[in-house]
């Protein structure tokens, strides 16, 4: 499936500058026009330490609190049979910050790419648990901290499902040398190699990074 496709149809928000940081729980500034983003003036990166910024919960409920959400097992993403990989047309895969694709833009061109696709699609989603303590502490914020809720969280949205893939590339045969000095100086590290004829696909773990996210907006959040 083509990528806007897969975002128009099942409500997900790239990442555009995916890193190991990102978690369920994480806080997004979503702005009208622009790309979602994890950092803003006075935004907590998770909601539990907004909690904590509240005194809502304290330092060893914190730690325990985000390895839960660290934790949640992945498992095989739950879209339709048809959707057995995410198609990125090139000049949108190198608006997205991964260490591969950029070592292979500065190094070969990324027109000289055939295809770019996730395959093999997990998903982390935020358990029933989950979304109930964080609720109730959110209830407990509005009650108690109208103002704190209003002026730091009441805005933001925040991750409640992260989706992996491994990625994949198909390149030429006669860009074999190229490729695979990039991957003995570790700047690549290709997982598996395919030969398809006069082409080749390479195959990279995705390492726990995530590639798309749901985004819930935090005043409307619900159990």
């Amino acid at each position: 499936m083509e990528i806007r496709q897969f975002r128009r149809q099942y409500d997900l928000e790239l990442i555009p500058a995916s890193h190991h940081g990102i978690i369920l729980g994480s806080l997004v500034w979503d702005p009208i026009i622009g790309k979602p983003k994890f950092n803003h003036p006075g935004m907590s990166n998770h909601i539990y330490n907004a909690f904590r910024t509240a005194n809502l919960i304290n330092n060893e409920e914190l730690v325990s609190f985000l390895e839960s959400s660290k934790n949640i097992p992945l498992g095989p993403a739950q879209f339709s049979s048809i959707v057995s990989e995410v198609e990125i047309d090139i000049d949108f895969a190198g608006s997205l910050d991964y260490h591969q694709i950029n070592a292979l833009e500065a190094s070969m061109g990324l027109e000289k790419i055939k295809k770019f696709s996730f395959a093999d699609l997990q998903a982390r989603i935020m358990t029933n648990l989950e979304r109930v303590r964080i609720f109730d502490l959110l209830d407990t914020l509005k009650k108690d901290q109208w103002e704190e809720y209003d002026g730091k969280i009441r805005r933001l949205f925040m991750i409640t499902e992260l989706y992996y893939g491994n990625i994949k590339m198909i390149i030429d045969s006669s860009l074999k040398t190229t490729f695979e000095a990039q991957s003995a100086m570790k700047t690549i590290d290709a997982e598996n190699q395919v030969s398809l004829g006069n082409r080749l696909e390479y195959t990279f773990a995705h390492n726990e990074v995530p590639f798309a996210m749901r985004l819930e907006r935090v005043k409307r959040f619900i159990a």
